[in-house]
């Protein structure tokens, strides 16, 4: 079975920003979606500006960028050093370091939210993963999650499928033995001293945006993710500590 690809973050520079023909477009699409639902998580548990958020597996910030500009104190984790040095470019009110999901320099306890967000399907362990980030937060603090379920539906979109809207899709971006079903991940969380508190699917908007970018092979500036009411390609969810 192949492994994942997690070389070719290290190599991106300001592609992670700026190119809209390679798959991290997806990514940063996607984002505008997780960071509204990771401040309306916040918002809805009271932890306000100020509060201490661990963003792991951060790359180069494209959810550290907007949280620490609202006056979250960003901590982003990674373990691309070439991506942690665009994320120091272009997020100057956070701080980045090494970091591995597996073993995070934290002290227990130390955050209000730690972030799980495209990466618990980058991992070989990702029950470690879930565990390190709830030693991490404080009892009451959240840990907010997004990955994909493990369904033949997520193999086609997530495996294949989104190379139709992306010239540059590198080699096993996604491994479909790495996807997680929703059940399987509130396993992991309730074996860490967590309680899942709700999951929402996602999935692209289906609108005139999407389909130019199929029709180009590049993201149009308006391709944007929605909230669905089937899990069945990927998921986005918030975990509670006890």
């Amino acid at each position: 079975m192949p492994a994942v690809n997690n070389a070719f973050y290290d190599d991106l520079g300001d592609r992670w920003f700026e190119d809209d023909g390679h798959a991290i477009a997806l990514l940063r699409a996607e984002g505008i979606l997780k960071t509204a639902y990771v401040r309306e998580v916040l918002d809805r548990h009271g932890i306000d500006e100020g509060a201490r958020v661990l963003d792991v597996a951060c790359g180069a910030g494209l959810v550290s960028l907007p949280l620490a500009d609202a006056g979250y104190r960003v901590e982003g984790v990674d373990l691309s050093e070439g991506s942690l040095a665009v994320a120091r470019q272009r997020v100057p009110d956070a701080t980045f370091r090494v970091g591995d999901a597996l073993a995070l320099d934290a002290e227990d306890g130390a955050y209000d939210a730690v972030l799980l967000l495209d990466v618990l399907e980058h991992v070989e362990e990702p029950a470690r993963a879930i565990a390190e980030a709830a030693r991490a937060v404080r009892p009451g603090g959240v840990v907010v999650f997004n990955t994909f379920n493990q369904t033949p539906l997520s193999w086609l979109v997530a495996v294949h499928g989104f190379k139709a809207v992306v010239r540059d899709a590198p080699q096993h971006l996604h491994v479909w033995r790495l996807f997680i079903p929703p059940e399987t991940l509130r396993g992991y969380a309730r074996a860490a001293g967590l309680r899942v508190e709700e999951v929402r699917g996602m999935r692209p908007r289906l609108d005139g945006a999407f389909w130019r970018s199929v029709a180009r092979r590049r993201i149009d500036p308006g391709f944007r993710f929605t909230y669905t009411s089937t899990e069945a390609v990927g998921y986005v969810g918030v975990a509670v500590k006890a």
